[in-house]
């Protein structure tokens, strides 16, 4: 089944299944009024009848909250199946090419990095909008953080490979792992961001410790003796109320307790069912096997001690409901008794949390890279050259984000260490595409990826890129001298034997013809004696020659224009050899500039 037809169905299927639970949750609502409205009236009609009273109170009370859990649960089932059918319809827009509801990641965009700004990493229609289906923050944070540096452990590149490969035909783990991620409230997410993230103290007074373990039964038993009439009636209001004086006592430092654990456990409590789908799932790579280890503490599941703080902190959430507040705090002391179950469990488990957090969001962009692999079966997996003599070559190489009814894919030449490529071309004939589409598909080779090559082999190594430079104007820096200080600093890593492969466009722009070219072939010499391996962009045909005084280290290749019949065409295809068509004059003339 193709990734189209395969997100199609996981859209109508959802959609299906959301409609039948949005159904039931309306008749449960409405029961849930039923319920209420019938044990407030049989209330009323029994009203002089102190036992038939509580006895009617304690069945209405519990069928109602019986009712409200069950509706609780449909409607969870209902928000995973439309975070399921939302997530297919993100990925089927990303196969139609459109990006832009995805996110951009531009808290990550730096001009100042080695190649992620020049290759359009992040930003509108970037190569993280098209990857990040991520469903949790740690997971968005770990996809970016492989993109700005990539590995360069050949060991660890080839487990990561086998990870999302294998990952690639999980598609129910897949959807799931994305569906339960982003079924954490909105209001959750924002309280979330405005705790700063102190641990509190959770530890209470021991004599409210003492006095919440007895205080149900207390109060139970003050019930009773009310019912058979052994003291007034009225006690039980009135220690009703004083439990409540008692839990307002300590409601500000429950309150503090409640958002650290909400900003800091609930992401994983929340995803506790995911937790078992990783657990429980049969895994051959032995990255996926580490990770499923991950998930246990001390022989017990992550699942299951995740699942039991769960509970403790879904209990503390029926504070926010006015009436379960006063129900379960004048009853038995509620937060003060589920506190200290939390810091028992904390106590036992807390340091676990982190290592959690930590698997959760390298599972989560491993997910991410599995569903881009999956929606492309015709990428290949980079193969790493063990002996570490071909920094890249590759057959049939196209840019990811170029639609394949356009996309024109190109060869890569073999290149080892202290070889140059020499790429020389018209305007807009492909020359900054291509160098484009080499970064790409090499960052996504060290990050363990599928390339949109037919077959590619390759070496990991220090990426560096000089496709375009930026002006600071708050630092009173030209754009020249910003790309020099960009040439300076890859000379600099080089001559301290650091193996780089670096992607040069048009270097030199900021100064007259003649300047550039001896700079251009200056810089050129310079680098074949340092152990770097690049591809150099330019207009000038002059640098091509350098492949006849070169031959062992450069070789020059072309991407031509064509004019004729007074119509300029492009083929967008890699050439040997030095261009001979230009085309600035001729276009000049065709827009009446000249």
């Amino acid at each position: 089944m193709t990734a189209q037809r395969h997100y199609e169905k996981l859209e109508s299927e959802s959609q299906t299944i959301i409609n039948r639970l949005t159904t039931i949750a309306r008749r449960i609502s409405w029961l849930r009024v039923v319920i209420f409205v019938a044990t407030i009236g049989v209330l009323y009609t029994l009203w002089h009848d102190t036992m038939a009273c509580w006895i009617v109170a304690l069945i209405g009370i519990t069928t109602f909250v019986a009712v409200a859990r069950y509706h609780d649960r449909i409607l969870h089932q209902r928000d995973i199946q439309e975070a399921r059918r939302n997530f297919a319809q993100a990925r089927l827009r990303v196969l139609n090419g459109d990006l832009s509801q995805h996110p951009q990641g531009e808290i990550h965009i730096d001009p100042m990095h080695p190649f992620s700004y020049d290759l359009d990493l992040f930003g509108r229609g970037s190569l993280y909008s098209m990857l990040d289906s991520t469903s949790t923050p740690m997971g968005a944070d770990y996809l970016a953080q492989w993109l700005k540096s990539p590995l360069l452990n050949d060991a660890e590149i080839i487990d990561r490979q086998h990870a999302i490969a294998e990952l690639s035909s999980k598609h129910e783990l897949r959807s799931g792992f994305h569906a339960i991620g982003k079924t954490i409230k909105a209001e959750n997410q924002a309280k979330n961001a405005s705790t700063d993230g102190e641990t509190p103290t959770f530890s209470m007074p021991i004599a409210l410790k003492i006095y919440s373990k007895v205080a149900g039964i207390l109060f139970a038993a003050v019930v009773v003796m009310a019912i058979m009439d052994l003291i007034p009636g009225m006690s039980v209001l009135w220690l009703f109320i004083g439990n409540l004086f008692v839990a307002g006592l300590t409601k500000r430092r429950i309150d503090t307790i409640h958002a650290w654990l909400c900003s800091t456990v609930e992401e994983l409590t929340t995803r506790a069912s995911l937790f078992r789908h990783i657990e429980s799932a049969q895994f051959e790579s032995a990255m996926m096997q580490k990770q499923q280890r991950r998930f246990s503490h001390a022989g017990t599941s992550a699942t299951h001690l995740i699942n039991k703080l769960s509970r403790h902190l879904k209990s503390l959430d029926q504070r926010y409901n006015v009436v379960g507040y006063m129900l379960f705090n004048g009853t038995c002391q509620w937060d003060i008794l589920t506190v200290g179950h939390i810091n028992k469990w904390m106590k036992a488990h807390g340091e676990c949390l982190e290592q959690w957090r930590k698997t959760l969001g390298e599972v989560d962009a491993l997910c991410a890279l599995a569903t881009y692999a999956f929606e492309n079966p015709d990428y290949s997996y980079p193969t790493i050259d063990c002996d570490h003599h071909i920094i890249m070559k590759a057959e049939q190489m196209g840019h990811q984000l170029i639609a394949r009814s356009r996309r024109v894919n190109n060869p890569l030449p073999q290149m080892g260490g202290h070889s140059f490529l020499i790429i020389t071309g018209a305007n807009m004939a492909g020359k900054s595409t291509y160098l484009r589409t080499i970064g790409i598909n090499y960052l996504l080779a060290m990050i363990g990826a599928p390339v949109a090559a037919k077959s590619m082999i390759f070496t990991p190594t220090h990426l560096f890129t000089g496709l375009r430079a930026t002006d600071s104007l708050a630092d009173g820096e030209s754009y020249f001298f910003a790309e020099l200080k960009r040439l300076q600093t890859v000379v600099k890593e080089a001559s301290s034997s650091r193996p780089m492969f670096i992607l040069l466009d048009e270097i030199l722009r900021g100064t007259n013809s003649a300047d550039k070219q001896r700079g251009s072939i200056a810089l050129v010499k310079r680098l074949i004696n340092l152990p770097v391996a690049g591809i150099l962009a330019t207009h000038d045909l002059a640098l091509g020659d350098l492949a006849q005084e070169f031959p062992e280290n450069i070789s020059a290749y072309c991407f031509e224009a064509e004019i004729k019949d007074d119509t300029l065409t492009f083929d967008y295809t890699l050439h040997t050899g030095v261009a001979h068509n230009l085309n600035a004059f001729f276009l000049m003339g065709k827009m009446g500039i000249v």
